[in-house]
């Protein structure tokens, strides 16, 4: 018999070879779906946990009481140990630290005359495990009781340095600590875990009701020794366990596991006298719904898949059970038993398509680990392979029923009518099948319209295949009915080829099914094509929203202006690079600063934005004075000073404020100020270095004799300027400028201004204002060099509640605005939020403060090297951000793996409608051959029997991609998608 079964094979190479590649597609696909559904679930689990935000990603244990044993760092590894323990579960990094909240200060002057009060920080008093091993720091790291390094912002604001000593009050210390400051440390990324995993570190907002000199977090953690906290410390300690998940922690873990254990951690933790807190859960929430989608929707398209591998096998075997017609009648008429009737018969199809089963379970597994990425738990890896193999064998399965039911009729025929080769009679029970399939598609439809927003399950996931199939039907029917009607016209008008192709298509048995099959691969491709691509735009879209360049680099600078100087010096040309400050800390208001004059040449513009790029930036930088430059060593002044009430305890000094090169604040402090017209000078040596500083404010400030604390002037006290002068002689301040009241104005942050400003015929007048009840005066007089109130574009625009009160705030600046613009969204900002000038914000803020977070934009063709031109100029890189990057990220979870899965799915349906169609040539041939041949003794010419062998493949092929390209029209006009792009509900402006 397998003789038999192998030299029919054969006799028919090709159709055997088609089955033989149809069935390996079928059990390929099959094992795909399980290797490819468990492997991006890895994929999704590492993604979401590499990309959730810190607090969405750690844990940690607080604990507090006196230190045991001793050590303080004996204590920490044993609280480490624990926590591992209680948490029990493996994929985590561990950090340390011990803690002593408090207030640090500079020690008092001995000068009882002083008044004002030192500056102070709520900085913990820290003891971070290897904190030294990840900041640079000037000075030497502590390692002695008492000895502290501070971060460079609260040496800032405490205006220390190495060697100096700061007082640390607690409300249980009978007596402040007397502690020395060894280091000032720089962490060298703040964003890295070891630093941000915990709030106590580096500071993130502004203290509660901060002083006005305050511009930036100053709280950050001073570090100090293990001996501070073991040698004379009493009191309790507070000490932090920080548990940061690795990407393999819900991978190697399921995440129900991992929620049920930390919810049991949280129990257990309280039990051993530790407080646990996370939001790993918010991770986790992500995890599943990723999976779930996956889980649902690729063995949807894998079952629509193996519904068209065996529609097209069973089109396959039929077709070929046409031509084995004869074959089985004489078979039959030499008296051959029904049962080795039917193994020769059914050998013919199981063979080659147990064949592909063996062959499409190592390409199954290939595709899969091609496009998701190999498998790395053993444990998945075995249920993977498993689950495939039984996947395959039921596509198999499936493919050798769908044989047999394509031969059942054949092999229930007698042999007359097998000898015959009469085509078997359409069955009414398929017309009732092909009914039953419409009122199926009917009902997904129906479910896909009327489900509730993002739900994915029961037949929506179905809807487009079942929608497409059940129109195909109905146009494959339409195209044989059409065909039928268009015989008779063409023999009346004379067109004897187009009458023999519509007599083919209209009735040669099969050709509807056929004509289906390619519809719905047609459309299925498309569709899946067109939802690929518009949630890949759409993916696109939102990384170009949230990033706003084509790369964007988070930095680190000393201010706002040494970030624009710096940029702009990287990057002369103004076509590569922009510096932009992000502030969030602005209430309801997100704030973007950037360079306007850039914008049009590096950000990526949107039309969600409003105006073009270049018509906002004029929006935001209009025409302003240019800024008073010093670009001499030296500064001279001419001034008289009248004193109108005398007080012999305090010194007045005039203060010229600049900012350097660097735009670091510097103070050129001339006085004491007499009684009287006199020259001053200053040295101030950074300003000869290009581009040179510029002028920020004048100040009249006062002191006492001791000199230890300066403050803005009391009243009683008149200054003229009459001139100023740089190195050289030249004017930085003229008679023109001065006796100008237009280039000059008060400040706009909020406080009371403390100086009344009146040109006079030489100069410029400056009296201190009468006392004003309430917080402190702002002490300076400043060049108009920016528009005020501020230029802005919003996102959303907000009515004031009083003429002119309309306010935005950016770092510890709020200041007076005037919405230029409105858009829908902006960069970065979403659809809330203020876009203003950098240059202009920094110099009417006045505050030589930075932002939350410093950046960088670089436009899509900016150097290669553009990056060591940024840190030749001081600035630290600290990340790097792309459009591209950020998309593929979106493209990495679940929903998008599902769909690449369908469009995949959609592509080996259409090779399957080809094999299908395959077939039906090869087994054609032989009788068409003969048709032909029989036209051709009748006196048809060469040319018209040619173009009927042809003519009929070429229709029915076009015809079906002409319905499948209007299915797929249809099914996106009034489905649409049925498997959102973006979990969250995100959706394209």
């Amino acid at each position: 018999m397998l003789a038999l079964v192998l030299a029919a094979l054969r006799a028919r190479r090709a159709q055997a070879l088609t089955l033989l590649l149809l069935s390996t597609l079928a059990a390929a696909a099959a094992a795909a779906s399980p290797w490819y559904v468990l492997a991006s679930t890895e994929r999704i689990a590492n993604r979401h946990v590499q990309s959730a935000p810190i607090g969405e990603r750690s844990l940690e244990t607080l604990g507090e009481g006196p230190v045991e044993g001793g050590s303080i760092e004996a204590q920490l590894a044993a609280e480490a140990d624990r926590t591992q323990r209680i948490v029990g579960l493996s994929g985590f990094t561990t950090y340390t630290e011990a803690f002593l909240p408090g207030q640090a200060v500079m020690p008092p002057a001995d000068d009882p005359a002083k008044t004002g009060a030192p500056h102070s920080t709520d900085s913990p008093l820290t003891l971070r495990t290897d904190a030294c091993n990840h900041a640079s720091i000037e000075g030497s790291c502590p390692s002695a009781a008492g000895e502290v390094a501070v971060s460079y912002r609260t040496a800032r604001w405490l205006q220390v340095q190495p060697g100096a000593t700061v007082l640390y009050a607690n409300s249980g210390l009978p007596k402040p600590m007397v502690l020395k400051v060894v280091g000032i440390y720089r962490p060298d990324d703040p964003n890295d875990p070891f630093w941000s995993s915990n709030d106590q570190l580096v500071a993130k907002s502004l203290p509660t009701s901060a002083d006005p000199g305050i511009t930036e977090p100053v709280d950050d953690a001073m570090l100090t020794a293990p001996a501070t906290f073991d040698k004379g410390l009493t009191i309790p300690v507070r000490t932090v366990v920080d548990m940061v998940a690795g990407p393999t922690l819900l991978v190697d873990n399921a995440p129900d596991e991992v929620r049920d254990r930390l919810n049991a951690a949280t129990v257990e933790a309280g039990n051993n006298r530790l407080t646990l807190n996370t939001q790993l859960q918010s991770t986790i929430d992500k995890v599943e719904r990723d999976r779930r989608l996956i889980s649902l929707g690729v063995p949807v398209g894998a079952f629509q898949l193996l519904v068209l591998c065996w529609f097209a096998l069973y089109l396959a075997v039929k077709y070929t059970g046409e031509e084995r017609r004869p074959d089985i009648g004489l078979v039959k008429l030499r008296g051959a038993t029904r049962a080795r009737t039917w193994a020769l018969v059914s050998g013919q199809s199981a063979l080659p398509m147990l064949v592909g089963a063996v062959l499409g379970l190592p390409v199954g597994y290939a595709a899969a680990t091609a496009v998701s990425g190999s498998i790395h738990d053993a444990t998945v890896n075995e249920q993977a392979a498993t689950l495939s193999a039984g996947a395959a064998a039921l596509a198999v399965l499936g493919a050798l029923l769908a044989a047999m039911l394509a031969e059942r009729r054949s092999l229930a025929s007698s042999v007359s009518e097998l000898l015959r080769q009469g085509s078997a009679r359409s069955r009414i029970w398929r017309d009732l099948f092909d009914l039953l399939l419409v009122a199926l598609a009917v009902a997904a439809v129906y479910q896909v319209k009327h489900r509730a927003a993002g739900d994915a399950a029961g037949l929506a996931l179905l809807a487009p295949g079942l929608a497409a199939l059940a129109f195909a039907l109905v146009a494959a029917r339409l195209i044989t009915f059409t065909a039928s009607r268009a015989v008779e016209g063409a023999l009346r008008h004379g067109h004897p080829a187009r009458a023999l192709t519509a007599i083919y298509l209209a009735r040669r048995p099969g050709v509807h099914r056929l004509a289906a099959l390619m519809i719905v691969t047609v459309a299925l491709l498309c569709t899946s094509a067109l939802t690929w691509s518009a949630g890949r735009d759409a993916g696109r879209a939102r990384a170009e929203l949230e990033v706003g360049a084509d790369r964007v680099l988070s930095v680190r600078a000393e201010n706002r202006l040494a970030l624009l100087n710096a940029v702009r010096a990287a990057d002369p040309g103004g076509h590569s690079a922009m510096a932009v400050v992000e502030s969030v800390r602005s209430g309801n208001d997100r704030v973007l600063l950037v360079d306007s004059p850039r914008l049009a040449q590096v950000a990526t513009w949107r039309p969600e934005y409003g105006a073009s790029a270049a018509a906002t930036a004029a929006l935001l930088h209009p025409e302003a004075p240019k800024a008073v430059a010093v670009t001499g060593a030296t500064l001279e002044l001419d001034v008289t000073n009248h004193y109108t009430v005398l007080d012999k305890d305090r010194l007045v000094y005039l203060d010229v404020v600049l900012a350097d090169p660097k735009g670091v604040r510097l103070t050129a402090r001339l006085g004491p100020l007499a009684e009287g017209r006199h020259a001053l000078s200053a040295q101030v040596p950074a300003c000869a270095t290009a581009p040179g500083c510029r002028l920020s404010s004048l100040q009249i400030m006062q002191t006492t004799l001791a000199k230890q604390t300066f403050f803005a002037s009391r009243p009683g006290v008149e200054v003229t300027v009459h001139g100023m002068t740089q190195g050289g002689g030249s004017a930085v301040l003229g008679p023109d400028l001065l006796g100008d009241r237009t280039r000059w104005r008060l400040g706009v942050n909020g406080s009371p201004p403390n100086l009344i400003v009146t040109p006079v015929a030489d100069g410029l007048k400056l009296t201190v204002a009468p006392v004003r009840p309430g917080g402190a005066a702002d002490p300076g007089v400043y060049p108009l060099d920016s528009p005020a109130p501020l230029p802005t574009i919003r996102a959303t625009k907000l009515q004031p509640r009083l003429v002119g009160d309309q306010r935005v705030s950016y770092g510890s600046i709020s200041i007076s605005e005037s919405i230029a613009g409105t858009a829908l969204r902006l960069p970065r900002l979403g659809d809330k939020g203020v876009l203003l000038d950098l240059e202009y914000a920094d110099r009417l803020g006045a505050d030589f403060g930075a932002g939350e977070s410093l950046q960088v934009w670089l436009s899509k063709g900016a150097p290669a090297d553009m990056t060591k031109r940024l840190q030749d100029q001081g600035l630290i890189v600290l990340g790097d951000e792309s459009t591209a990057g950020v998309a593929d990220l979106y493209a990495s979870f679940g929903p998008p793996l599902t769909l690449q899965f369908m469009l995949l799915s959609a592509i080996v349906g259409v090779i399957l409608a080809i094999g299908s169609a395959s077939v039906v040539a090869a087994v054609e041939r032989r009788p068409r051959a003969r048709e032909l041949g029989a036209l051709r003794a009748q006196g048809a010419p060469a040319r018209l029997v040619k173009r009927v062998s042809i003519e009929g493949y070429l229709v029915l092929a076009g015809a079906s991609l002409l319905f499948g390209l209007i299915l797929a029209a249809l099914i996106r006009a009034y489905i649409g998608d049925v498997l959102p792009y973006f979990a969250d509900g995100w959706s394209a402006p």
